[in-house]
């Protein structure tokens, strides 16, 4: 018997298993352990990787996702302990984590599970690291938004238990099931946890049983662990509400049994309010901005119109007539949709994108005007004017907008990176070496080392100076060369100023996510995809589309000359209503999951350019223009 089994459910996490895997190994501690992998049906490779790298590691291979609960018992049954940790892929453990939860178990035997505390990728304390049981209350105040209000209240935030200080040891009623220390004998008493849970609850439900044997359950935040959040569902997304509204109904029929009608009713509002509030959320996020730049640019036309009036008629009211605000409204509205189109709303934008909307919303304007009957018209020069000061409107909208948002005046809030990289000599040059092959979206500023070799631009304590004085905005850890505690230490000082991303102790991959509610991602350090751009995901959709009016118009010519009539023509309306793409990736490749989803390609890119179907597929991601679609088209629709 070993005194700990660590059991981890993955799904599809392969780079973030394996850093937990690893830190796991870096533990500093003189307790037996085993590592249990119940891999819920991933298709990453996963289980592969596994064998080949962590050859020691136990691992249940199922063959469909059979849920958080049911694998995690699956675990447990196996497990030969004295105690089970509980936790999920993409966490790292400080070094002292595990030793510390055992001596602290050990000196309290009246202490049936212990959780710790928990920060996120960008170094922010997670709330979810203490709570309180789920309450018709609590869940009213979490759905009101008010306990955010009154973060500290032991009543208005009580599920999160925000009266309790976040570095102060301290009983608390339910953990994360990110991370769970429990005595296995409570495991055996319990039976696990409850498999009527599939996603989220199940770890309240297990903290309420452990209760319900009277042991405590303690919250020890003398040490940390990094939560990715890599398998989770996003906060911000209708799927995530119906899971959690859906656990919650679960543990509302099991625990209150007296009160389950008002439960339901909470639980119900709590749903349709959430979903509401979420749908107005996205729609005023996407047409908020559009709708201000129209509004101003509609009336910086009626005020040149009110001044060429004057000028040109001596009439300042010579266009004030309905038809003519009709038409302005038309073409204004017109206008920022191209520039839309053209990527000036997208997170991510430049000056080329919003030079592409002018010159294409301009032409589109006037195309239109020539289209109109008089009565509609209004002076060409005053339609001039409007589309040449359109662009510089909307410059100083976004860094309006940026400045009032994000306390930033700039008008890309995502400007390359500024990078450093901490680690060993040859470690840094290895993530350099990435970036060369990958990435033209980032810095490297230079390396911060254990000492100061010539080459390094500073040492492990200067890293805070070397911060502030070369503007970093990014810092990637290279895991090999670092101690846990030293990441951990890092972040606290640095806080949310920076990203932070961690590189596996092979420097192949790198692991990070900005926030607390957005998942976790696995970079070959935030390689330049230009296929998963708002922009050419777009420009990708309408090529689709033209094409396919395209050939719907010319298909009795093209059925007699294209050697892939017969594919075009079985294809043409899965593309048209977005089932397919004409160009896609080469599904040969094994390492295609890696790139940004795409959907299934009429055509793959299995006869073009480069050596090998991954050089083919990552070319593609990575250079993806519209004339770069152009032109594989027209090669992969004429090969015979």
């Amino acid at each position: 018997m070993t005194n700990l089994s660590i059991v981890i459910v993955n799904y599809k996490v392969k780079y973030f298993l394996r850093q937990c895997i690893q830190s796991i190994y870096n533990s500093q501690c003189d307790i037996s352990y085993d590592i249990i992998v119940v891999d819920n049906a991933s298709d990453d490779g996963s289980e592969e990787m596994l064998y080949e790298q962590f050859p020691e590691v136990k691992v249940i291979a199922n063959q469909i996702n059979v849920g958080f609960s049911k694998a995690n018992n699956q675990g447990f049954e196996i497990a030969d302990s004295e105690y089970i940790l509980i936790l999920n892929p993409d966490t790292i453990v400080q070094e002292d984590t595990l030793q510390s939860c055992y001596n602290y178990a050990e000196a309290n035997t009246n202490v049936g599970a212990i959780g710790v505390r928990m920060i996120d990728g960008k170094g922010q304390f997670l709330p979810e690291s203490k709570r309180g049981f789920p309450t018709p209350l609590n869940a009213i105040w979490k759905m009101l938004k008010v306990s955010k209000i009154f973060p500290k209240s032991a009543f208005f935030n009580k599920y999160y238990m925000g009266h309790i200080d976040e570095h102060e040891i301290h009983e608390v009623d339910v953990l994360t099931g990110a991370f769970m220390w429990v005595r296995n004998e409570i495991i055996d008493k319990v039976g696990g946890f409850d498999e009527d849970y599939f996603m989220y609850g199940e770890d309240i439900e297990l903290s309420y049983q452990i209760k319900a044997q009277n042991y405590n359950i303690v919250y020890l935040p003398t040490t940390s662990i990094i939560h990715f959040k890599g398998e989770s569902t996003k906060k911000s997304s209708i799927k995530y509400l119906k899971n959690f509204y859906g656990a919650m109904g679960i543990y509302a029929n099991k625990r209150n049994s007296n009160n389950g009608f008002v439960w339901k009713l909470i639980l119900q509002i709590g749903i349709i309010f959430s979903a509401v509030a979420f749908v107005v959320k996205q729609i005023m996020a996407r047409i908020i901005r559009p709708l201000l730049d129209a509004l101003c640019l509609f009336g910086v036309g009626k005020v040149i119109q009110g001044l060429w009036g004057r000028f040109y008629y001596d009439n300042p009211s010579y266009y004030q007539d309905s038809a003519v605000d009709i038409s302005l409204g038309v073409l204004v509205g017109m206008l920022v949709v191209v520039y839309f189109l053209f990527g000036q709303y997208d997170k991510r934008h430049n000056i080329k994108h919003l030079s592409y909307g002018f010159l294409i919303g301009s032409l589109a304007m006037f195309s239109v005007y020539s289209l109109l009957s008089s009565d509609f018209r209004f002076s060409r020069i005053v339609l001039l004017i409007l589309a040449v000061a359109s662009p510089f409107i909307l410059y100083l909208s976004r860094r309006l907008y940026n400045l009032i948002a994000y306390k930033r005046s700039s008008f890309n809030l995502y400007d390359n990176k500024r990078i450093v990289v901490v680690g060993s000599p040859h470690s840094c040059k290895a993530v350099d070496l990435i970036a060369d092959n990958y990435s033209n979206s980032q810095q490297i500023v230079g390396h911060i080392t254990d000492e100061n070799t010539g080459e390094s631009i500073g040492v492990l304590d200067e890293i805070e100076d070397i911060v502030e004085s070369r503007n970093v905005n990014e810092i990637i850890f290279c895991s090999k060369d670092l101690s846990s505690d030293y990441i951990f230490q890092s972040m606290a000082k640095l806080g949310n100023k920076v990203s932070y991303k961690i590189a596996n102790d092979d420097n192949r991959s790198i692991l990070g996510s900005d926030s607390k509610d957005k998942a976790g991602e696995w970079y070959a350090l935030d390689i330049a995809y230009k296929i998963d751009q708002p922009f050419h995901v777009r420009i990708k959709r309408i090529f689709d589309i033209g094409m396919c009016f395209l050939l719907l118009v010319g298909l009795p010519i093209l059925i007699l000359i294209s050697p892939q009539r017969n594919n075009i023509y079985r294809n043409l309306f899965a593309v048209l209503f977005g089932i397919k793409t004409w160009i896609g990736y080469n599904l040969l490749d094994k390492r295609v999951s890696d790139l940004p989803n795409l959907k299934e390609g009429v055509f793959q890119l299995s006869t073009i350019g480069p050596s090998s179907t991954h050089e083919a597929n990552l070319y593609y991601a990575k250079n993806y223009s519209i004339w770069l679609e152009v032109e594989m088209a027209y090669k992969l629709m004429s090969k015979k």
